[in-house]
């Protein structure tokens, strides 16, 4: 169900839509390219002071900080956001961002080192409130950096959050979703199916990463 990738699957239409609409930035876009380089060096330079059992709890600000968390969890629900119940979907919500940190926050350790560094390229503006920002994270000793794509939306409030991360091409969101969605409906079209193996798989992996840190 969910392994412990997030960044795999075939998830590729998301950001082939986006690109055929898209113009080189010069608004909204250079905007969204420096709030994208000033999150990153936060968060790496924040990586690189804390004490280990600092850094969930940190890396769980940076991402409510820079990251629409509710707003990518009820996405990946997708249709059945609508179908959950206001206690199923704070519950939801709640484990979803919990998923996350669990998940990554060791990963992104891993490329927070002194050698390690995120540079942004270039940005796609779609409008004056909605852009990709293209970045690549160089990693010593490895020929090929990381090519990451931000997807940056503007709320009501004039804030500027991260709603999708894409790997190579490949959408965080749709790939989630899509393995969100098996799980539903392996557990027979319920949402509590789903938040079952959620505090599941949350559970294991903050237990393996317990022992991993003795």
């Amino acid at each position: 169900m969910m392994t412990r990738r997030f960044f795999t699957g075939a998830a590729l239409s998301l950001a082939i839509a986006f690109a055929s609409s898209t113009a080189f930035a010069s608004g909204f876009g250079k905007e969204a390219e420096t709030f994208i380089q000033t999150m990153a060096d936060k968060a790496m330079a924040s990586f690189r002071t804390q004490e280990e059992g600092q850094r969930n709890e940190e890396f769980r600000t940076l991402l409510n900080e820079g990251f629409d968390v509710r707003a990518i969890g009820k996405w990946v629900l997708g249709r059945y956001w609508r179908k959950a119940s206001e206690a199923e979907k704070e519950e939801y919500l709640k484990l979803f961002e919990d998923f996350i940190i669990v998940t990554y926050s060791k990963r992104f350790e891993d490329y927070s080192g002194d050698d390690i560094s995120l540079t942004v390229t270039e940005s796609l503006e779609k409008n004056d409130s909605d852009a990709i920002v293209r970045s690549k994270i160089v990693r010593p000793n490895v020929a090929e950096p990381i090519l990451v794509d931000w997807r940056v939306k503007q709320n009501k409030d004039g804030e500027k959050k991260v709603v999708d991360v894409l790997i190579a091409g490949v959408s965080m969101s749709q790939t989630q979703r899509a393995e969100f969605v098996s799980v539903i409906k392996r557990g027979g079209d319920n949402v509590s199916s789903l938040i079952e193996a959620l505090r599941s798989k949350t559970e294991q992996l903050a237990s393996n990463v317990n022992t991993a840190t003795q």
